[in-house]
């Protein structure tokens, strides 16, 4: 699957908040390309661990939500202007932050 796929199933799952198959879903792509110098592996990831933490969150792990939360922000400044696929990445991260609005006592 290339890219541009698997950010639009991300976005759906995001939409339809089905935060654990959001994050098997772009690891799948991210598996493909973890050990190249992709540039967006890191963003990838990220936004891997963005899904992971409201699945923890519904799962009531929110100190592991935290955590994982980190990790989206740590590789969040990877998300520039011009990079491959960019307004899906963004269009994802303000899903992300709107679900993170609504969970602000715990991320």
């Amino acid at each position: 699957m290339q890219l541009h796929e698997t950010l639009l199933i991300f976005i759906k799952d995001l939409e339809e908040e089905r935060f654990y198959d959001a994050h098997e879903d772009m690891e799948a792509y991210w598996h493909t390309i973890r050990r190249t110098d992709h540039p967006l592996r890191n963003l990838c990831k990220g936004f891997i661990n963005g899904a992971t933490a409201f699945e923890l969150i519904r799962l009531g792990r929110n100190d592991a939500a935290r955590r994982v939360w980190a990790t989206h922000e740590k590789y969040l400044p990877l998300l520039e202007e011009g990079i491959e696929e960019y307004a899906l990445f963004s269009r994802a991260n303000d899903l992300l932050l709107r679900l993170r609005e609504q969970h602000h006592d715990i991320l």
